[in-house]
């Protein structure tokens, strides 16, 4: 993992997820990329110089912006970081960056379903998980000093999951953790046998060596509840889930547990996305 992006509004929110993306990338190494959407004209890209001083409004908000990253970047003198600020759309101009700097993974703060912040509103940050094809790790609270000692990794665990758990693996290693797989059985939908669960997630216990790994079927009415419910008895510090892309339709009729986890879940949740390339033929 090289790069990493994080999205900031330099509210108490965006500094708690800079705070645990410089962490994060003091243990893999990592360049982090500050990012921050400036409230000016649509057009402000074409504007001369002479155009855009009749514009002082917009100037100031972006003086601003600058100033407040350098202080944002001063913070962290040791650490490899580049700063970027546009106008546009939020949402549009993160997934956008995002490929264009082909980072590794993003880190976003969220308020969830109580946030008032433009940036930080669960609803933005949920539409980032759902579009950007890239790791992305959501922090909710202060994590103090990053320790990722136990964490939770929760899939169907088909297939398609294993090059996911292993990007998730790979992802964790620093932390030298205790990983728990957990599969969760609702009341509603039962899905696999379980019988045919435990074999499959031995085989992802097989994969997590030489990490001590934990498999579990936890029994809940909804994924979402069953995964925040089981990661809190354990006393987990990061919840990891395979985000299946939904369309728009299944999304209002069942709803993703991802975006569930995002907006409830107390402890920071890293949504990990399919490459197409890992999926069995039909599923791309």
């Amino acid at each position: 993992m090289k790069s990493i992006l994080v999205p900031t509004d330099f509210s108490a929110c965006a500094n708690d997820a800079a705070d645990a993306a410089m962490q994060i990338a003091r243990y893999l190494g990592a360049k982090v990329h500050l990012y921050s959407r400036v409230d000016l004209p649509w057009n402000w890209h074409t504007l001369t110089e002479m155009e855009r001083s009749a514009h002082r409004e917009a100037q100031q908000r972006l003086r601003n912006a600058e100033v407040l990253m350098a202080d944002l970047v001063a913070r962290y003198p040791n650490l490899p970081t580049e700063t970027h600020l546009s106008g546009g759309n939020l949402v549009e101009n993160i997934v956008e960056l995002a490929e264009a700097l082909d980072v590794d993974l993003i880190v976003m703060g969220s308020h969830g379903t109580s946030g008032k912040n433009d940036l930080f509103l669960g609803t933005n940050t949920q539409k980032v998980v759902r579009m950007v094809h890239r790791p992305v790790l959501v922090v909710k609270e202060p994590l103090g000093t990053v320790k990722f000692e136990k964490v939770v990794f929760a899939a169907n665990f088909n297939p398609e999951d294993k090059p996911v758990f292993l990007q998730f693996k790979e992802f964790i290693r620093p932390f030298l953790p205790e990983i728990h797989l957990v599969y969760i059985n609702t009341t509603g939908f039962f899905g696999t046998p379980l019988v045919v669960s435990q074999e499959v997630m031995q085989d992802f216990c097989a994969l997590a060596k030489p990490f001590d790994c934990h498999f579990h079927i936890y029994h809940d009415v909804t994924a979402e509840l069953g995964i925040r419910s089981f990661s809190e008895k354990i006393g987990a510090q990061l919840i990891a889930v395979a985000h299946h892309h939904r369309s728009p339709i299944a999304r209002m009729f069942i709803g993703s547990t991802v975006e569930a986890l995002v907006n409830h879940s107390r402890l920071p949740v890293l949504s990990l996305d399919y490459n197409k390339k890992d999926l069995p033929p039909n599923q791309g």
